[in-house]
This record gives structure tokens, sequence and C-alpha cells, in this order.
């Protein structure tokens, strides 16, 4: 599950359509994003590491951590984005169909990453049940959604909501703060048009979307969204003890 437009999985009422599935393809063919989240995350890995993605959505941040450590295994419980991601995935990475709150792994795994997904309540439980050592939140640093066009329409979810409820229990952990470039392209104006109506879950029109576009040198995908989304990466020890 990966909401929140071209890289979200937090949210187990995000649909995957056909149609949503093409944008954030799309969007991975233009951007860095994950290429630059697995590379801070694989910064504190073995090359022999063995990591378990939950709620892995197209497989993204796997396939692009797949190159940094031995193995990725991805659990999603959506069938469209599970079929989507194995048309195209690496040797070193499995893919699961099932919801990762009922999963039992043989062994755990070296390290747990959790992309947009878990909440308060959630991450330090997983964390103690797939996780050996280091566990990696990735979520956003600021409250406004990044593609709705809603004024103030805020994420259920931040990083420091998830380092607070560790402050709160004592738990040691490191927190950094990063820029990086997320932007939509598209085919054309209603493509776009149907984006951000799907993601202000509200009809938004040419004449609201047009401004928010640039042009681009590429005949399929002329115009393009830029944003920059602010994310934190939130790193503890799955086996923390409390001070």
């Amino acid at each position: 599950m990966r909401e929140e437009g071209n890289g979200a999985n937090q949210l187990s009422s995000y649909k995957w359509t056909d149609e949503n599935i093409r944008w954030m393809l799309d969007a991975a063919k233009k951007s860095r994003y994950y290429p630059t989240i697995a590379e801070k995350i694989a910064a504190y890995l073995p090359p022999s590491a063995r990591v378990f993605d939950a709620g892995g959505g197209l497989g993204d941040l796997a396939m692009w951590l797949s190159y940094h450590v031995r193995h990725v295994t991805v659990i999603e419980q959506d069938p469209k984005a599970v079929a989507a991601f194995r048309t195209r995935c690496p040797k070193n990475v499995s893919t699961m169909m099932g919801d990762v709150f009922t999963y039992i792994p043989d062994t755990l795994y070296d390290a747990l990453v959790l992309c947009f997904f878990g909440k308060p309540g959630e991450v330090l439980p997983l964390a103690k049940e797939l996780s050996r050592g280091k566990t990696f939140v990735v979520q956003s640093a600021e409250s406004e959604k990044a593609f709705s066009l809603n004024p103030q329409e805020a994420h259920r979810i931040t990083i420091h909501d998830i380092a607070n409820e560790l402050k709160a229990q004592n738990i040691s952990y490191s927190l950094e703060l990063f820029d990086v470039e997320h932007g939509q392209p598209f085919a054309s104006l209603e493509d776009a048009c149907a984006f951000f109506s799907f993601y202000s879950r509200r009809e938004c029109s040419a004449a609201e979307v047009e401004p928010l576009l640039s042009k681009t040198n590429d005949p399929a995908l002329p115009l393009y969204f830029a944003k920059t989304r602010k994310l934190g990466l939130l790193i503890f020890e799955a086996g923390a003890k409390k001070n």
C-alpha cells in the first residue's frame, strides 16, 4: 500500500487502479525519489543484508534497495500492485501478497523498511516481529499532502509522530530530514486533471491545474508537475532497550 500519490503506502483504504499504477510508473521514470531513499537506507546496511519492505506498493524502493543488499522481501496486500511489481521484479527481490500484520517470518530479517507505512502503535510491534537489526521509517516531515489541491489538507501521520512515540518510550533513534524531488509527469492536461482529482478527492478543473504544470521535451509525457518533498528517515534498533 503506497498512499499519497506516486510514493505512498500507509493507508489500508488506498485502492490501486490501472490509472494510478500508470501514474506511479511514469513518475518513477522521471524521478530520483526512490533511488535517493534507497541510497540513504543502504548507507547503514552491509551488502549481505536481508531486508524486509512492508507494504511495498509497486516495489520501486525494493528494486533500488536490491542494488545495495543481498536480498529484499516485499509484502503487499493489493493484487493489482503485486501483479504490476512481479512483471519487473529483480532476481534478488521476493514479493508476496498478504497482510504484514499477520505475517510470521521463518527467521527475522536483518532490517525492516517502513516507507509511508505504519502509524504510531504499529511501528514498534512490526519491528519486534520482523527485524533483528535496524528499522528504517520513512515518512513526510510536513503536514500538507503532496498532491492534494485542497488547502491545508494534512497527512494523518508525519515522521515527527513516529519520533514522538519512540521518545515517549525512551527508545533511542536517529532522524535525518532531507528534501527530494518527487514530481509527476503527465501525458496530457486531461491526465493531469484526473490525477489531481483523484488525490484531492474532488473534481479539479483544467483552469485550476494548468498553471501548476511546466512543459517537457518528452512527447510521451509533455507536462510535468514539479514537487520537492520534505521527508524524514528515522532509524532505530528493533531490539532497542529502554534507557
